[in-house]
Formats: structure tokens, sequence, C-alpha cells
């Protein structure tokens, strides 16, 4: 049985409670705490897209079990794979038609909750914007705002869209300290597996759905470029070892960091002034040549999942020449984030949790995109080019109190891919299942080895198909 503490119903539509005239929230004062109880307060409910992987099929059975009634469409034949059965709609349409298809499904099935994964996918906002025209919750799945080891739900949106981007410092009350959270072990290895079985899925699918768009392309290049991040992270760790240790020395120059996102973030596409992760460079370096102190660096970070598919090392090189600022402005893929922003002087972000982390280690930051932790008395409200020379101090006592708040009604103590509390397995039917999977992998290899080796041109379809039904299945 799920061991999470049941929340308040939001009390307001967006999401959260608001404070007594006391400002003070304590524990059971209305005050709901994010869960997956929030979701079964609703009997009617639409899963659209959620995370790689077999998350939203667990979450669909807790949902079940508690007593609603759910509904999942799917857009891909990487859906397909991991959701198969209950109610299932494919939506195999161009996306012009999604709206009306969308509408019909919430009328015939009177749908009472929308739940995405990201609110930022184009067929996320078109369903965010024809629930608050029909009056129905639209809750969102993100990566955890605090990581490791949470999730994130909101009602409303997430990022920019959170229901916390309007809410002033001065409005969040102050409640207790968070519990200890859970850990979850080897997140990021089964995040990757299931991402190589949802894209394989999505080859396979695609003569089912010929409109469908991933805002990752399914094909082999892609695996291509997972393959080379794996070679990429070998290779700086090597080459880069020098700007590594002259970063993280005790005499260190003063450096600012400039977290890279990943190149196609929706959360840059829209919300912030920019289009392309090179625009962002560009205005950044521009501005430190110009007003940074000359005895200091800036140093633009990599994203760690971006590594197959990007290498800004020209760019940037290009960029501090052009500006006169030739070494002072560098590029690193893999250092240890949290060592370097215990020595760097402050944070440039558009809009990433990365500078939530920065915070933690009052490392001031300035935010240039909608972001929403952006706000007067926690991040730098100034211009960038003033940033470089007076970023200021954080204030950890608001900073406590906001990251508080924002872990009590928004993070979820979770894993999408690595909590085990969501499909609770008897210990005897674990081994099974174990002993089950090494065979069918076994079997897998022995069928995949017969048919490369046996003179017929190699029907990668049919390859994905078999090991999708025998390894997932």
């Amino acid at each position: 049985m799920l061991q999470y503490r049941v929340g308040h119903v939001p009390v307001n539509g967006a999401g959260f409670a608001w404070p007594d005239q006391n400002n003070t929230a304590p524990e059971g004062a209305g005050l709901h705490e994010a869960g997956f109880a929030q979701l079964s307060m609703h009997r009617r409910i639409l899963l659209l897209q959620g995370p790689n992987g077999p998350f939203f099929s667990r979450l669909r059975d807790l949902l079940v079990a508690n007593g609603s009634q759910v509904t999942k469409v799917n857009f891909n034949g990487g859906d397909d794979l991991f959701h198969r059965t209950g109610d299932v709609i494919q939506f195999t349409q161009p996306m012009a038609l999604w709206e009306a298809f969308l509408r019909e499904i919430l009328t015939q099935r009177r749908i009472d909750a929308i739940v995405v994964f990201g609110s930022s996918r184009r067929h996320h906002r078109i369903a965010a914007r024809v629930a608050e025209a029909l009056g129905i919750a639209f809750w969102a799945f993100e990566e955890g705002y605090v990581r490791p080891d949470y999730i994130t739900l909101e009602c409303g949106g997430v990022n920019a869209d959170s229901p916390l981007a309007p809410l002033a410092i001065a409005d969040i009350p102050k409640v207790r300290v968070p519990a200890k959270p859970r850990k979850f072990r080897h997140s990021f290895r089964k995040m990757a597996l299931y991402s190589f079985w949802y894209f394989a899925g999505g080859m396979a699918g695609a003569r089912r759905y010929p409109h469908y768009q991933h805002h990752k392309p399914f094909g082999m290049h892609e695996l291509g470029q997972w393959i080379r991040a794996a070679y990429r992270k070998q290779l700086y760790r090597w080459q880069e070892r020098p700007l590594r240790e002259q970063l993280l020395a005790n005499d260190h120059p003063h450096f600012f960091l400039a977290p890279l996102q990943v190149y196609n973030d929706s959360q840059i596409r829209v919300h912030s002034p920019w289009r392309r992760i090179e625009d962002f460079i560009e205005w950044t370096a521009h501005s430190f040549a110009e007003h940074a102190p000359a005895d200091s660096v800036l140093v633009f970070k990599h994203h760690p999942m971006d590594r197959g598919h990007t290498d800004y090392a020209a760019f940037i090189e290009a960029c501090a020449a052009r500006f006169g600022a030739s070494g002072r402005i560098v590029y690193i893929h893999d250092a240890h984030l949290p060592s370097l922003l215990h020595r760097c002087m402050g944070l440039v972000t558009v809009n990433s949790t990365t500078g939530l982390q920065a915070l933690f280690h009052r490392v001031p930051v300035i935010a240039l995109g909608r972001c929403f932790y952006a706000k007067p008395g926690l991040t730098y409200q100034g211009s960038l080019d003033a940033f470089w020379n007076d970023p200021g101090t954080v204030d950890m006592r608001v900073y406590s109190r906001f990251r508080n708040y924002l872990v009590r009604v928004s993070q979820i103590n979770s894993s999408f891919y690595a909590d085990d509390m969501l499909v609770p397995v008897p210990e005897q039917r674990r081994k099974d299942l174990q002993r089950r999977k090494l065979a069918r992998l076994l079997f897998v290899a022995g069928l995949v080895t017969a048919d490369a080796y046996s003179g017929r041109v190699w029907d990668i379809t049919a390859t994905v198909n078999l090991l999708a039904a025998l390894l997932v299945g």
C-alpha cells in the first residue's frame, strides 16, 4: 500500500491554499500537501503523455484502485508500448484536429481532470487551454524542482506556468522543514532503459501514427547520439581535466557560472526571449565582455543530457574572440556542479531549476526568462550588465521559507523510474519476475543473433516489435 499522506483539495483552483491572515500555516491548517491523493479526488481522469516508461500505467492502476475512472490517450508507438490495457484511445490524426478530438473525449466521458507530464508540449498546451475554458482541472507532472528524490505535481501547469509563479515572497506562509526524503537507486539507469524502449516503440509504431512529431525524432540517428554521449563523457573527462582542476582549486579564479539547458528545451522556446541556446550564449558572453570585472571568468557548463546532441565549443570560442574576451570565457562539460556552485560568484540562467540549487549553495542568481522562482528578495532583479559587478547575496531565511513551501505544495517524494512503492510486489513474485526477465533476455538475444546471421535483410521494425513484446510485456 502506498504510504503518502493525503493532502487537502486545492481551495482556489491554483493548486495550493492561500495563507491565512497571520501568514502562517501550522500542520493541518488548510495547507494541502503535494501527493497522488490530490488526483484521486477526481472521479473521471484523462491521462495524456507521461514520462518515458510505465509511470502513467502505474498511476492509472493507483487511481483505479482508489475508485477513479481513467482514460489514456496514446500519441505514438512508445505510448502504446507502456500503456496497452484499460481504456486506451489512439490519436493518429494530424495535430490540427487534436482540439476537436480532445473536446469530444472530454464530453463523451465527462472528464473532470486532465493529467500530463510537462505542460509545454504542443498537445498539452492545447489541452490546458481547453481545460481552462471548460472548467476542468489540469494537473501537470514534471521532473522535481528539488532534486534528487522528488517529482513535481501542480495544478494549472509547471515551471513558468506554475501557480507559484505569481506568488510574492510576503504571501508565502511559513511551514515546517520537510521530513528527510526517501532515496531512490539507479533512477538514471532505469530512465535511460525506459527511454530506449520508448524510442524503439516509437520507431516500430511510426506507420500507425504517421502525423506524430516527437520533440526528439524517433530513429537510429537519435540512438547514435546517445551512444556518442557515452563516448564523449569519457573523452571530456580526459580533455577537460586541467580546466576542471583550475576551477576547483583553492586559488581558483573569480568566475560566474552559466549552466546551459538542453538544445530543444521548451522552456527556452516558450518562456524566454530567445529561440536557441546559441542566442542565450551570445547575449550573455557580450554582456560579460563589456561589463564584468577584468579579472573575472565566465564558465558555460554543458547540460549532461545534451552531451551527444550538441557541442558549443566553436561557437563560444568565436563569441569570446569577437567580443575581445578570449581566455576569459570558457566551456566545460563534466565538472561536479555542487563543487562549481560552492566556488562561483554568481549564476546566470534562463529559467533552469539549477537556479534553485545555486540558491541552496548561497550563490546569487539572475534568471533571464520567465521563471517561477525569480522573485524579488530571492533572485537578482536588476539587469545582467549590472549583475557582474554587484550580484548581491542570498537571504537564506527567504530561501528556506520559499523552499519549504515549494516542497510542501508541489513536490512528491517519489521517482518516475525507480519508486517501487508504486508497484507493490511480494518478494517471491519479484524473484520470479527477475528470473523471467533473464530468460526472456537470453531468448531474445538468441533470436536477434539468428536473424542477423540468417542471410536475409534484417527487418529492424519486426525485431523491435519482438523485443518490446518479450521484454516489456
